[in-house]
């Protein structure tokens, strides 16, 4: 059924959001205090090495926003191929309002984590990823609706006859 898929985007992204996050702090604070010590930046190459790392990880932002899209293009993927009676459109419903609730506590564990002192100002690398946590609610709730559009409205294809 794809209305667990709903869930399943908003766990999805959250774990993407939470994980990535974490990572881009603890590796930002490792490679500045790595460039801060002269024994391991003497040479070009090391400083090298650790500024690529550095921008990879500034990419994390870029990840998360490309794993909701992708999950949101599955979605409406599977929405058309799978065959729905609109007699379960109301399970549907209930199973997207589900996932916004669900949805609103995990934006509101992002924002208590995002804005905790421990990772200072890392939010700020991740703009889109903020935004689409915060949002959170919001977009399930467009997605769910867009789910059940793309599923329930569709044309009735009668089975071919095979000649």
């Amino acid at each position: 059924m794809a209305a667990k898929d709903v869930i399943l985007i908003g766990v999805i992204v959250f774990m993407f959001a939470i994980s990535f996050f974490i990572v881009y702090s603890i590796s930002n604070t490792v490679i500045t205090t790595m460039l801060g010590i002269s024994a391991i930046n003497e040479s070009e190459a090391a400083v090298e090495a650790l500024q690529g790392s550095q921008a990879v990880t500034g990419r994390m932002d870029y990840v998360v926003f490309g794993v909701f899209i992708g999950l949101v293009l599955a979605l409406i993927i599977s929405g058309w191929f799978i065959a729905g009676n609109p007699i379960f459109m109301v399970i549907y419903f209930l199973v997207v309002v589900m996932g916004v609730v669900l949805s609103t506590v995990m934006s509101n564990v992002w924002e208590t984590v995002s804005q905790a002192s421990i990772f200072g100002t890392t939010v700020t690398a991740f703009p889109i990823t903020n935004n689409l946590m915060m949002n959170l609610p919001l977009y399930l709730a467009v997605i769910g609706f867009l789910g059940i559009i793309v599923m329930f409205a569709k044309p009735y294809f009668s089975p071919q006859q095979q000649y």
